[in-house]
């Protein structure tokens, strides 16, 4: 995720320390399992994917691409 916030400004990213309890809550709303994880969430609120790992750049950007449309 790493550099995409500079490319998708129009888009929020948020990053949650897992190891911090008050984070817990947020992890199992989203249904997020181990660390690193990330949750692409649609304008209106839908979790559009989930994905565990780290995860190149060039993965990311056409789910990205699309919510931005």
């Amino acid at each position: 995720m790493n550099g995409l916030e500079e490319e998708y400004p129009s888009i929020n990213f948020y990053r949650f320390d897992a190891n911090e309890p008050a984070n817990q809550s947020i992890q199992n709303d989203l249904a997020l399992r181990g660390h690193p994880s990330v949750a692409l969430i649609s304008k209106e609120g839908e979790v559009v994917n989930r994905f565990f790992g780290s995860q190149p750049a060039d993965l990311l950007q056409p789910i990205l691409d699309e919510l931005v449309e």
